[in-house]
């Protein structure tokens, strides 16, 4: 474990996220400038960020993935489903509860974390692996949307508009389609003009700092709670999520450094998109915010030994 290259890669994104922090404590963003801070990250930047990595993968080594992204999908897809059918049963989290709670086990914030974590250590193909894992995630969040407005009390839309309403709201998001457009670009043996990729470069490298920044303005906005839930949440964040592409990668077969890469992402703190859900739908709301911070501090553990299980 090369200790100077970690530091190197945790110590800037925590300072960045610290300075979101004192910059949200002392009021210098209001709400709308922050929700405009995370659209210009993951709505922007990181789709085009996205997008140039994929087409930057040979197309031999993409094909060798196919089923690297059979493990992925399981692992958040499959891993929503089964969670959430197990977690309604228990009386204390029934209704939209479960749901929060199934989509925080499921996804995580590589794509918020991703590249500005894994670069510094792993390389610039390591950006190709948070795209895979940015497409999967994108996978669960329809479905999380559908589910929670069923649920919502307030919603007195018919089932089937419901249901349109998640599949629109999944399936326009550019994260889910910057790497889909990358993968098609590769594949259809399609090179992007240099002057093109330059330009989504350059909004691209806007990603790591905005977004860890925007995370430091969430913390900022929500007191932190310890509690028996928070400290189980986080830690089931960090762990199962990994666990089951662990096991899922020994059962397939699947090696390599795309692999390890995706390992570590599937070990990254609670998503923000969580939080936002959990506000929105009036879940978990406390939990989730507390879970997102003391999972964001738990990269200094997570990262070095994910990544020594797996050297």
């Amino acid at each position: 474990m090369n200790v100077a290259g970690l530091v190197g890669a945790l110590l800037p994104v925590f300072f960045v996220l610290a300075l979101g922090y004192v910059a949200g404590k002392q009021n210098a963003f209001d709400t709308d400038q922050a929700a405009g801070l995370s659209k210009l990250a993951l709505g922007f930047a990181l789709p085009a960020s996205l997008f140039v990595s994929m087409t930057d993968i040979k197309k031999d080594l993409l094909l060798q993935q196919g089923t690297l992204v059979l493990a992925l999908i399981l692992a958040h897809v499959g891993l929503f489903v089964v969670s959430w059918l197990l977690l309604r049963r228990l009386k204390s989290l029934r209704g939209a509860d479960s749901i929060i709670c199934a989509l925080l086990l499921s996804t995580s914030a590589t794509p918020v974390f991703g590249i500005a974590v894994l670069e510094p250590l792993l390389g610039e193909t390591s950006a190709g692996t948070v795209g895979l894992v940015a497409l999967a995630i994108n996978l669960v969040m329809p479905m999380a949307i559908i589910f929670l407005e069923i649920q919502s009390a307030g919603s007195d839309a018919p089932r089937s508009e419901q249901i349109r309403s998640g599949l629109k709201s999944g399936l326009k998001s550019p994260l889910l389609w910057a790497p889909v457009l990358g993968i098609l670009a590769v594949l259809a043996g399609l090179t992007i003009p240099k002057d093109i990729a330059s330009a989504l470069e350059m909004i691209g490298s806007a990603t790591s700092g905005v977004a860890v920044f925007t995370v430091g303005l969430t913390l900022a906005a929500r007191a932190f709670h310890l509690s028996r839930t928070v400290l189980l949440g986080a830690l089931g964040r960090v762990t199962i999520q990994t666990s089951v592409l662990y096991a899922l990668l020994h059962l397939l077969h699947v090696q390599g450094p795309f692999a390890r890469e995706a390992l570590v992402c599937c070990s990254f703190p609670l998503a923000t998109t969580v939080v936002l859900f959990a506000a929105k739908y009036k879940a978990m709301e406390a939990e989730s915010a507390s879970m997102l911070l003391l999972s964001t501090l738990s990269l200094v553990v997570t990262v070095p030994i994910t990544l020594a299980l797996n050297a």
